[in-house]
């Protein structure tokens, strides 16, 4: 490489760092909730693409764009995973059922989805599809649609300990999947960030 393709390389980077360096920053608090930590995560990525640089092409700034924003978001799911780690123990503390009904109450009704609600959303929906009928007809009612117990237990023809024992299995089942999916603490975490 000549000095001066270097040179022009240097100059793109800079002009990169300008016009992107703060939308990354807030994109990574997004997931770390740590203004430092985010700042750690883009110049991690810059250090990176700089170190690459011979083979980035520069001259087509979607595709560096998509690569920068790709590379915080993968570090940043990084960082969760340490911080997931240091958090264990106050996380075994929280009563997860609460706050996966917290969640579902807001994943329903939430149109605007994070890339983490997104990747979430799928294994939601994987799941309510392996609900037994009743179960899944009864979750959905109270999730989706936001009916009370006792509205439900009238329009199922089921009592009300009926409707609450399907919602109990429903919620206790969705958290066992999530965790086998390697979601759970992840879904813990965001929902810990958005409190």
């Amino acid at each position: 490489m000549t000095l001066n393709e270097d040179t022009n390389k240097l100059m793109a980077l800079e002009s990169l760092f300008r016009s992107h360096y703060r939308p990354l920053r807030a994109y990574a608090f997004r997931f770390v909730n740590n203004r430092e930590v985010a700042e750690d995560i883009v110049q991690d990525v810059f250090f990176e693409l700089w170190s690459k640089r011979d083979t980035i092409y520069f001259d087509k700034p979607e595709v560096v764009k998509s690569y920068l924003f790709k590379s915080v978001y993968n570090r940043s799911l990084n960082a969760l995973s340490h911080q997931t780690q240091k958090e264990q123990l106050r996380l075994e503390n929280t009563n997860e059922s609460l706050l996966l009904d917290d969640y579902l109450s807001i994943y329903m009704q939430n149109q605007e989805q994070s890339l983490l609600l997104k990747e979430l959303k799928t294994e939601i929906g994987k799941f309510i599809n392996t609900l037994p009928p009743q179960c899944k007809k009864v979750f959905i009612l109270s999730r989706s649609y936001e009916l009370k117990n006792k509205e439900i237990a009238e329009q199922l023809g089921i009592s009300i300990k009926a409707v609450e024992k399907q919602i109990t299995k429903a919620l206790h089942e969705l958290k066992n999947h999530l965790h086998k999916e390697g979601l759970l603490t992840l879904f813990l975490l965001y929902l810990q960030s958005s409190v």
